[in-house]
């Protein structure tokens, strides 16, 4: 699972601001206590924060399996066989993809132009054969 360039900036910019607010409510702590915040505050607020994170990921990642599935829903047949290997493997030789599929190498080739037309997939030559590549 890629993470956009703008969620990254975004997840940045709160975390500096939350060592921001921490440095802050440390700073009227000790004013007020004569003493620094005790290391297991500090402890418990990285382990809250990589809790939080890791529940994001498991979200953001089931979102995306269900995106898939009603993508993959709309497309016809011989199209969706291909995205189905394509969503597994992520990157695989145009003939594997064939022998994968079922289908004729010709339907391969022409659903595979019309998928990198949409911008889909990316088709690189590889000897004999092609590397197909997921983009999405």
């Amino acid at each position: 699972m890629e993470v956009s360039e703008t969620r990254l900036a975004i997840a940045s910019i709160i975390i500096f601001t939350l060592g921001i607010l921490f440095s802050i409510i440390n700073g009227f702590y000790t004013e007020s206590t004569g003493s620094p915040l005790p290391v297991i505050t500090y402890g418990m607020s990285v382990v809250s924060m990589i809790v939080g994170a890791m529940v994001i990921l498991l979200f953001q990642w089931r979102i995306n399996q269900r995106q898939m599935e009603n993508v993959l829903k709309i497309l016809p047949d011989e199209e969706r066989k291909i995205m189905e290997v394509l969503v597994k493997e992520r990157k695989i030789e145009q003939n594997y993809l064939v022998a994968e599929t079922g289908l004729s190498k010709v339907t391969v080739s022409r659903r595979l132009a019309t998928l990198e037309q949409r911008g889909i997939l990316e088709k690189r030559p590889l000897g004999n054969t092609n590397l197909i590549k997921l983009k999405i």
